[in-house]
């Protein structure tokens, strides 16, 4: 995060290729210690190609990165999205 936080300019120029308007990213304290879980929510435009296939260093960091910290021998938590709230003129 600490990568992703000071090349801030570097990664909002990254998200244009990936037809993205919005990336937030989320942590979780669980008792008092810091876990490497990593909730993201996106809002794209458009299809996009995955990231992990970008040639852009910025990205490429951040793929080593996730390769780092990912257990896929964990499950991966589902969310049920419950409902959408969108004002009328973004509609």
């Amino acid at each position: 995060m600490a990568f992703l936080k000071s090349n801030q300019v570097k990664v909002n120029k990254t998200l244009i290729a990936e037809n993205m308007r919005l990336e937030h990213i989320f942590s979780i304290t669980f008792n008092g210690t810091l876990y490497a879980l990593l909730c993201w929510y996106s809002n794209q435009t458009a299809p996009s190609s995955p990231v992990e296939k970008s040639t852009d260093p910025i990205d490429r960091q951040h793929v080593a990165f996730l390769s780092e910290c990912i257990d896929s021998c964990q499950p991966s938590l589902k969310f049920k999205l419950e409902a959408t709230f969108i004002p009328p003129e973004v509609e």
